[in-house]
């Protein structure tokens, strides 16, 4: 690895009993989907490059299945541990992923440092927070809605993640990419896997990833 409130929504459509319901009728597609899923070279990816794709990508997405291989993508790029059931995850909605490793594999694939989001390390971390979050589903009631509590949800992992509090971090995704992200990649043994590696890694070196860590920890219990 490199160095909110949650309320209850109960008009939410994601209901925990329908996802197993949801994951077969997707599987029943049998439509197998090459996606780009972007990793950091093994030698090291000091810009964030991998991650910083990822989000581009992601932002960009038209489909369900590429937005999911770019959350995938962004998560295994700060935690590389997560591979594993990452992957389980994908093949269960019928994505076989295309790895593609930068920075060096960049001129080949025509990607460009110079038009990929600024995102420095404290923004990364924030980013990724948020997709943690995805997986757990973000509760919200309807008198606040979801644009106010993701705002709110974003203030509170800057201040996690040690982030300049002035930083341009908007809304990442809609309601809508929000809520197909939790239903397809949704599974107990992935989140059991993140809730182990967040506290396995709490007092990690690096203080702003620590503070994320036990910040996200807090709030999954």
């Amino acid at each position: 690895m490199k160095n909110s409130t949650n309320e209850t929504n109960n008009d939410s459509p994601k209901d925990e009993q329908h996802q197993p319901k949801l994951k077969l009728e997707i599987k029943m597609m049998g439509v197998i989907t090459n996606c780009n899923f972007y990793i950091p070279d093994a030698t090291g990816d000091i810009n964030g490059m991998a991650f910083r794709m990822a989000y581009k990508a992601a932002l960009d997405s038209k489909n369900n299945k590429d937005l999911c291989a770019c959350i995938a993508s962004m998560l295994c790029s700060v935690v590389p541990g997560f591979k594993t059931n990452i992957e389980t995850a994908l093949h269960e909605i019928c994505i076989k992923p295309h790895f593609i490793s930068l920075p060096s594999q960049a001129d080949e694939n025509k990607i460009m440092d110079s038009e990929l989001p600024p995102l420095d390390w404290p923004s990364i971390l924030v980013m990724f927070g948020y997709c943690i979050l995805l997986l757990f589903e973000l509760k919200y009631t309807l008198s606040v809605g979801y644009d106010i509590h993701i705002v709110s949800c974003i203030r509170s992992l800057k201040t996690a993640a040690k982030c300049d509090p002035n930083s341009k971090l908007g809304i990442p995704f809609d309601r809508t990419k929000a809520d197909s992200v939790y239903a397809m990649l949704f599974s107990r043994q992935l989140q059991e896997t993140v809730k182990k590696s967040l506290i396995s890694n709490n007092n990690h070196t690096n203080s702003q990833v620590s503070s994320l860590f036990k910040y996200l920890i807090a709030i999954l219990r």
